[in-house]
């Protein structure tokens, strides 16, 4: 049982991944991939780091009024934190990466972080709720994880390739991907809230509720179809689009700093500030975390022999490995970068 309810857990991110990436032109590579849904995954260890503050957000929260509830966790205790998270996993690792050339990138790598925290959310509610949640979140929550974080990845990919008002896209990204979530979670959490009150809520506005659900979730897939379609349309033209897009990467060499020429403490801080290499170490320690988690789930199921331990210790295997791969190359790209600055190039 333990088997199947993982494998329900998984295959609908799976599907999902699969089909987002089947619609990109120029495919994607697989360690890009990889690395940004596994930052996906480590985004549930944000959010529960998080959660002494998110917990204080609750408590001052309304606690008679059930759709102000329900909307005060929607927005501010799921929708926000984690959308936030997805928008720096995205501008601070994916846009900076060689991949990322096209705007279509934006959909595949949003796509792709979100399905990669829906995972691993999926397996937390699944394992606990059993099979009636694993269908019903394989049908809904873990698509609509995938259909915002294609909204946030579309306009990531937009403000990455503008050549002006790229913040005021990046925020267009996070207040869109907001929005849809928050509206989504709104209905079953004010549902939640009415029933740990004791509080009835009126028929018609029961149904008021869930038609709102169902066109919240038809806007978003229309929503992302026309997205999708636009960005394919774009592949397919020979001329760029009039935003600035191209397929070759503007030059990253940077110039040297005549400031720094005797201070090696400035140097290195240089390097952090003008390469990737500080979020590549942030995410070794990230996956740390990861392992530390692992094997504490692994540990508390006690039994070695029963199939969910040996999936934790096989997920701390693969957070060690990927955590030393990130520290080597984030140490590789600081070096480097110090190493450029001193000699000028």
């Amino acid at each position: 049982m333990g088997i199947l309810l993982f494998l329900m857990a998984v295959v609908p991110s799976a599907v999902l991944l699969w089909l987002f990436l089947s619609n990109d032109r120029y495919p994607e590579p697989a360690g890009a991939l990889i690395s940004t849904f596994l930052l996906g995954v480590l985004i549930v260890l944000g959010i529960y780091l998080l959660y002494p503050f998110l917990s204080l957000i609750a408590s001052a929260l309304p606690p008679g009024n059930p759709y102000l509830m329900g909307a005060g966790q929607a927005f501010l205790m799921a929708a926000l934190p984690e959308e936030c998270f997805k928008l720096i996993a995205l501008r601070r690792y994916c846009v900076n990466h060689p991949a990322f050339d096209e705007p279509m990138d934006g959909i595949v790598y949003g796509v792709t972080v979100s399905l990669g925290f829906a995972t691993a959310e999926n397996l937390l509610y699944v394992l606990d709720g059993g099979l009636n949640v694993a269908v019903g979140r394989a049908f809904l929550a873990v698509p609509c994880h995938a259909l915002v974080g294609a909204v946030m990845g579309y306009h990531v990919g937009l403000a990455a390739f503008s050549r002006g008002e790229r913040a005021a896209r990046y925020l267009k990204a996070l207040g869109l991907a907001v929005l849809f979530h928050g509206l989504y979670d709104f209905v079953p959490l004010t549902f939640r809230a009415a029933e740990s009150m004791n509080v009835a809520i009126p028929g018609t506005v029961t149904v008021g509720l869930n038609v709102l659900f169902g066109v919240v979730m038809f806007v978003l897939v229309r929503y992302v179809a026309v997205l999708t379609r636009a960005m394919r349309t774009m592949q397919r033209e020979d001329a760029p689009p009039s935003f600035g897009f191209s397929r070759v990467l503007p030059s990253r060499s940077r110039t040297l700093d005549p400031t720094l020429k005797r201070s090696r403490f400035r140097r290195w801080l240089k390097a952090c500030r003008d390469e990737t290499g500080p979020m590549d170490l942030l995410f070794a320690a990230l996956c740390l975390v990861g392992v530390f988690c692992a094997l504490a789930g692994a540990a508390h199921l006690g039994n070695p022999g029963d199939p969910m331990s040996r999936i934790s210790l096989a997920v701390a295997v693969i957070f060690f490995v990927y955590g030393l791969g990130f520290a080597a190359r984030g140490m590789g790209k600081l070096t480097a970068g110090m190493l450029r600055d001193r000699d000028g190039k």
